[in-house]
């Protein structure tokens, strides 16, 4: 399996930013996206975590999904290690790729 390139990379977080200017953006949506590049597995989950954290890192904020109960509401922890590590345990006990309602989604400071 391959990882990311860093055009790829960079062109991913660009198209995810862009996205959260006018919308939420699924953590689901990330991992399809490098799933669809370098399939499926250990290094696509820790290649879209890779790209979490640039986003994170480039002022985006993680929040419960837009369809938990109380709707989109943003983790009161925003450190990105902290964020990534969270989000690795979770999708580590959801034994699978995440879909639509899982884990987080990502939006911008208000």
């Amino acid at each position: 399996m391959r990882t990311l390139t860093d055009c790829e990379r960079r062109s991913l977080v660009e198209e995810f930013h862009a996205e959260s200017g006018s919308d939420l953006v699924g953590l689901w949506e990330i991992a399809k996206e490098v799933e669809e590049l370098v399939g499926t597995g250990e290094t696509a989950r820790e290649q879209s975590l890779m790209i979490v954290r640039d986003l994170l890192e480039e002022g985006l904020v993680a929040g419960d999904p837009p369809y938990s109960p109380g709707g989109y509401k943003a983790w009161d922890d925003q450190v990105p290690v902290n964020v990534v590590t969270r989000i690795r345990t979770e999708w580590l006990s959801l034994g699978r790729t995440p879909n639509i309602p899982d884990i987080v989604w990502f939006g911008r400071r208000e």
